[in-house]
C-alpha cells in the first residue's frame, strides 16, 4: 500500500511540474527527414521496402502541455517494372507533452489522410489513425532537433498483394516563435 501511494505522489509531482514550461500560443514549425516502413517498393519482387521522405511540419500549444500538430510525409518515389509508386501522409496529431523541461518528450494520436500513387495504375486515399511519440531537445533558443516515431493504421496493397501499415520514423530540426 505504502509503494502505490509512493508512486501515486510521484507520478503526481511529475505531472504537475511538467505542465510548467509548455505554454499557451507558443508556435513552432518543422522540417525533417522520413524513414517509412511502406514508403518504397523493391523492383525485384514488388514487396513494399523502406522509403526516404521529406516531412514539413506547423505545431500550436493550444493548453498548457498540450498541441495540435499538422505535418505532410512526402515520400520520393519509387519504380518497379516500369511502373511507379509514390506514398504520402497528411496528418493532424494532437499532442501531450509528458515532459517539458529541456527534453521535451510527448506522445500523438490524431488523424492520417493516406494516399498511395501508382502513376499509371491508379491511385487511393484513405485515412487512418496515428499513434506515437517523440522528442524534441532545445539546441538554442529558437532551435531544436527532434526525433519521432509514429504508426499510422491504414494498410496500403504492394504490388504482389501484401497489406502493410506505415511506420515511420522522423528526424529533424524544429523553430520556435
Amino acid at each position: 500500500m505504502k509503494t502505490k501511494l509512493l508512486v501515486l505522489a510521484l507520478v503526481g509531482i511529475f505531472a504537475f511540474s511538467s505542465v510548467q514550461a509548455q505554454e499557451q500560443g507558443d508556435m513552432r514549425a518543422s522540417i525533417g527527414l522520413a524513414l517509412g516502413s511502406i514508403a518504397g517498393i523493391d523492383t525485384n519482387n514488388g514487396e513494399f521496402k523502406m522509403g526516404l521522405g521529406i516531412t514539413p511540419g506547423f505545431e500550436y500549444v493550444f493548453v498548457d502541455a498540450m498541441s495540435a500538430n499538422a505535418s505532410y510525409d512526402f515520400y520520393f518515389k519509387t519504380e518497379e517494372n516500369g511502373g511507379e509508386y509514390k506514398y504520402s501522409s497528411f496528418n493532424i496529431d494532437y499532442r501531450y507533452y509528458f515532459m517539458t523541461d529541456d527534453l521535451q518528450v510527448y506522445g500523438l494520436a490524431g488523424l492520417g489522410f493516406v494516399k498511395v500513387d501508382l502513376g499509371a495504375a491508379g491511385s487511393a486515399s484513405d485515412t487512418g489513425l496515428n499513434l506515437g511519440l517523440g522528442a524534441i531537445y532545445p539546441i538554442a533558443d529558437a532551435v531544436g532537433i527532434h526525433a519521432q516515431l509514429k504508426y499510422n493504421t491504414k494498410k496500403a496493397q504492394d504490388f504482389s498483394g501484401d497489406e502493410k501499415a506505415n511506420l515511420a520514423i522522423n528526424i529533424g530540426a524544429t523553430f520556435m516563435f
